[in-house]
């Protein structure tokens, strides 16, 4: 199986439903995770019946900040909706034929750092409560260290002590791309905002779980 997250930054041009079939097609995705799409109600329905999917849900905007849509293809995979924040959407996630299933968290981490501590107060709440395999994926706006970032202003101690803080305390491993570090880049600064990470049953039940990072899409 294969997930997909992708801060996208804008849903709304004419071309993107087309774009989104490309990369599904080339990328031979089953779950499409899109952050960012920063068009909702009515013009959001619109344009994610568009993308080539028979499922999804999706997560508002608030105004033209966030979303979260995960969306799929009916066939062997079966995604089931159990909670949701304005920074999370939670789901259980597995194939029909198959008895092995789990929970994923999709993320968008709010790019203000005491807004995004209600990000980390809801992690740990679902690991308080989860004893299942459980991955958590997409763009937490947040590094966790200096080397994480080339370029820019310094990193602020106090947001990188608050992700890791939360890491720890809710046991959640690291899943890295062996040759990519950075997942975003402009002009001369990079960083690593994109993160994956799961819990020690996801390891034991998917242990050839892999990462990989493509910058962007032309």
């Amino acid at each position: 199986m294969i997930v997909a997250s992708w801060n996208c930054r804008g849903a709304g041009n004419r071309a993107f439903p087309q774009l989104i079939k490309d990369i599904v097609r080339r990328k031979n995705i089953d779950i499409l995770c899109l952050i960012e799409p920063r068009i909702s109600g009515q013009k959001a329905d619109k344009v994610v019946r568009k993308l080539g999917f028979s499922h999804w849900i999706r997560v508002e905007a608030t105004g033209f900040a966030g979303a979260i849509w995960v969306c799929w293809n009916e066939g062997d995979i079966k995604i089931e909706y159990i909670s949701s924040t304005e920074q999370l959407l939670h789901c259980k996630v597995g194939r029909k034929n198959s008895n092995q299933c789990g929970f994923v968290s999709f993320i968008y981490g709010e790019p203000n750092y005491l807004k995004r501590g209600n990000l980390w107060q809801t992690i740990r709440t679902i690991a308080e409560h989860t004893t299942d395999a459980w991955l958590l994926v997409g763009d937490f706006n947040v590094i966790r260290h200096p080397r994480d970032r080339v370029g820019g202003a310094v990193p602020n101690t106090n947001s990188m002590d608050a992700f890791n803080n939360c890491l720890e305390e809710t046991g959640l491993v690291e899943l890295r791309d062996p040759h990519d570090h950075f997942t975003w880049e402009r002009e001369f600064i990079k960083e690593k905002l994109d993160w994956v990470f799961c819990n020690f049953q996801w390891e034991n039940m998917f242990p050839h779980t892999a990462v990989k990072h493509d910058l962007a899409y032309k």
